[in-house]
């Protein structure tokens, strides 16, 4: 399946890329939940994974994660096809789906770069700007 734009509805943002669906949450309501549990069904044999993003979202109220977890699992959907990504996702996740727990800030690639990297003065096109007398 090709690359399909970033498409939302009831505030929940979702995209296919690569044969897999990504679907992210900014809040977590009834609406959303609904919307999300729509989305996995209508895309589920098309997808090898579907991704669901709660990072932004707040612990969800435990009424909509009761009411999410149980439309998921009377869904056809294998429970192996969804990975959650945030700690929200350990609220809404049910038997056999996968929680990812991701870095808050990733650390911005020239500064990495300098932190993990100890120059030789020998670097091909070195841009650290630590060179060492050799």
């Amino acid at each position: 399946m090709a690359m399909e734009a970033k498409n939302k509805i009831n505030g929940v943002a979702h995209r296919i890329s690569h044969d897999n669906l990504h679907i992210k949450c900014q809040s977590f309501t009834q609406d959303q939940a609904n919307t999300v549990v729509g989305l996995v069904q209508k895309f589920q044999k098309d997808c090898h994974r579907i991704f669901i993003d709660v990072r932004d979202v707040q612990k969800p109220s435990q009424s909509v994660a009761a009411s999410f977890k149980t439309s998921l699992q009377n869904s056809q959907v294998s429970p192996r096809q969804i990975f959650f990504k945030g700690h929200s996702g350990f609220d809404l996740a049910t038997n056999g789906n996968r929680v990812l727990v991701l870095a808050d800030e990733p650390k911005k690639k020239t500064q990495a770069k300098k932190e993990g990297h100890v120059c030789c003065g020998k670097c091909k096109n070195c841009h650290c700007h630590d060179h060492k007398d050799v």
